[in-house]
């Protein structure tokens, strides 16, 4: 019969096994809890060092005082000056903790500002410029050109209106032949929708005929070639997309889509340059 071996081993795999699951939980946690970790700057460790050079000096006056009893007058009035020099020291603790806290808030808004500031700057170098031209080929006839973003009011078809965003540009001719030209310093992406406005005939009893077209990223694209009938009145005519890749497009109004098309093709076909007068 083979004896039983009597050698006892607490290192087994059971232990093993606990002792890398501790370790393991101990990593994670490190890991999760690294993120928010921050060296601290040296007013704030200055503050601490005296904080903690208080609260040593509040130990051993604390120990003193346990250590004395049945004292005579002079001792009870220096145990109570003591008392008094406790108290202070620990208001001046609790003031020094105050300022940490605010140092420490002070410190993270900064950094929160900072940030916003290096976005906004990051924002403010890239531009994305947009001018959009309108012709006015009939004489005499006032023809405005509107160009509104999503937080502009409605186009007033009796009144020019000037433009929203610091740093754009708008010329306003005030007869034709002529050419308002209206430049958008930058578009986010998104929709610009363009208007003709008719404010008035002056006088000239025919149709008003117009043409228009966008310059973007050293190239124009084509408005629809209009004739406006009715004074006073405001006609979308499409609309510049905006794209997050910096890009621009235009996308014709539904009711224009046909003769825009037709517009496009004869162009093709003659290679014509964008209209002057």
């Amino acid at each position: 019969m083979k004896p039983k071996n009597k050698e006892v081993n607490i290192f087994n795999m059971s232990l093993l096994d606990i002792l890398c699951g501790a370790l393991g939980a101990f990593c994670f946690m490190m890991l999760v809890l690294f993120q928010y970790w921050k060296p601290e700057s040296p007013d704030v460790k200055k503050t601490k060092v005296d904080t903690a050079q208080l609260e040593q000096k509040l130990g051993s006056l604390m120990k003193q005082m346990k250590n004395m009893s049945n004292l005579p007058p002079e001792a009870a009035a220096r145990l109570q000056q003591m008392e008094q020099e406790f108290e202070g020291l620990q208001a001046q603790v609790a003031k020094l903790k105050s300022l940490v806290r605010q140092s420490q808030a002070q410190a993270e808004a900064f950094k929160q500002q900072t940030d916003e500031a290096r976005k906004e700057a990051a924002r403010l170098k890239t531009r994305n410029p947009v001018v959009v031209m309108l012709s006015t080929l009939t004489r005499d006839h006032d023809v405005d050109l509107y160009v509104r973003d999503r937080t502009m009011a409605e186009p007033d078809p009796r009144k020019t209106q000037n433009v929203k965003w610091p740093g754009d540009v708008f010329f306003n001719a005030a007869k034709g032949p002529s050419t308002d030209v209206w430049l958008m310093r930058d578009v986010p992406p998104g929709e610009y929708k363009i208007y003709y406005k008719f404010l008035a005939r002056n006088n000239n009893p025919e149709v008003a005929l117009v043409a228009g077209y966008y310059l973007h990223n050293n190239a124009y694209g084509y408005l629809p070639r209009l004739e406006l009938a009715r004074e006073e009145a405001a006609v979308y005519v499409g609309s510049i997309v905006a794209n997050p890749d910096y890009s621009c497009s235009f996308k014709v109004a539904p009711e224009f889509e046909k003769i825009y098309q037709e517009q496009q093709e004869q162009r093709n076909g003659r290679q014509q340059p964008p209209p002057s007068h």
